[in-house]
């Protein structure tokens, strides 16, 4: 039956099958290859972590086949590992890689819990600063100004750095202080310790057990106040930034103020001279009014003279001269007049008031 099938294939078809046969035969290899090189790395790993002992058994090994005799033929497959031996050095290997992962873990939550330190110092640093610049813009660059001068008080500045300095003494005594209360708490806690020890009052299973609920509930209580901290500590720094710009604008529309109560005051004494002037200028036109009105009743006694109060040639020429000296004054008179009126009517739109008709 094989033959007859095989007389049906070509010869292409059968190199085809024959190479796909030597893929699989390869692809097989391949798969046994990567399992030993696994683990003849699993077996390094293990040599590397134990080459002293390994080195001990070798040589008590040797010793004993030196005191064998030399003919005796050696056995293989004691050259060759076991299954159990495999699974030996493989759970051996398994359990190490997990301690490391742990002994990982541990040194990373410490290198984390040092850095959550370094955090909230960092934020304290950052609170401090920015409490000590506000501070200082506050005392300093706005109520340190002196308003004649317009430079800033050097008393002042000197007041200001003792005052900070005096503060930064009595927290570092403060911090001295505590640091001297938890010393002698880590001494008395030590003492106890030993004691302990000495007496050999070891902690039974109960008793560390329960020890061991207190610590998990302790360290559950820890973690909520230290995210309830955390939050507080955002809370803060928004309010903290909020408060700075309330602040900042504020003090722009206090200047804003200044400025206008500035303008009002400028006002005010443009007002008062304006309203000087105006005084003035009604003055004026009432001395021109009664002046007008004299000459007035002078033109008009000349022109209803008669014959007879006609003057002789000289008087004639000197009252025709005084009378064109009148008529100049007049015209004169009738234009400051006019000038004055002018001023009024735009002093009294710059107060908002209705001039007076005349």
């Amino acid at each position: 039956m094989i033959p007859e099938q095989q007389q049906g294939i070509t010869e292409e078809e059968k190199e085809l099958i024959l190479i796909e046969e030597l893929s699989q035969k390869l692809e097989g290899l391949y798969k046994d290859m990567e399992q030993i090189r696994r683990e003849n790395l699993l077996f390094e790993s293990y040599i590397m972590r134990n080459s002293k002992d390994l080195q001990r058994e070798d040589e008590a090994e040797d010793k004993k086949q030196k005191t064998k005799k030399k003919n005796q033929p050696v056995d293989k497959k004691t050259m060759q590992l076991t299954n159990e031996e495999k699974y030996e050095i493989a759970q051996f290997e398994s359990d190490t890689l997990k301690k490391n992962i742990e002994e990982g873990r541990i040194r990373s939550d410490q290198i984390l819990e040092t850095l959550r330190a370094i955090l909230e110092e960092t934020d304290k640093a950052i609170t401090e600063i920015r409490k000590d610049a506000f501070d200082f813009q506050r005392e300093i660059l706005f109520a340190g100004e002196n308003t004649r001068t317009g430079k800033i008080e050097a008393e002042r500045i000197e007041k200001y750095f003792k005052e900070k300095l005096a503060q930064k003494d009595a927290q570092i005594e403060k911090y001295k202080q505590k640091k001297a209360n938890i010393e002698q708490q880590i001494t008395k806690t030590s003492n106890q310790i030993q004691k302990k020890e000495e007496m050999g009052d070891d902690l039974k299973f109960i008793d560390f057990h329960q020890l061991q609920i207190e610590n998990k509930k302790y360290v559950k209580q820890i973690d909520e106040k230290n995210k309830k901290l955390l939050g507080l500590k955002i809370a803060t720094g928004k309010i903290s930034s909020v408060l700075i710009e309330e602040r900042n604008q504020l003090q722009n529309e206090i200047d804003q103020c200044n400025i206008l109560i500035q303008e009002i005051d400028d006002k005010n004494k443009k007002i008062a001279k304006t309203q000087e002037q105006t005084k003035k200028v009604k003055t004026q036109i009432a001395s021109l009014t009664e002046k007008k009105k004299k000459f007035a009743i002078q033109l008009e006694q000349v022109n209803n003279a008669t014959n007879e109060d006609i003057p002789k040639a000289m008087t004639y020429v000197l009252q025709k001269r005084k009378e064109e000296e009148l008529v100049y004054k007049i015209r004169n008179t009738n234009r400051k007049i006019e000038i004055a009126e002018l001023a009024y009517q735009k002093a009294c739109k710059a107060l908002g008031m209705n001039p007076i008709q005349q």
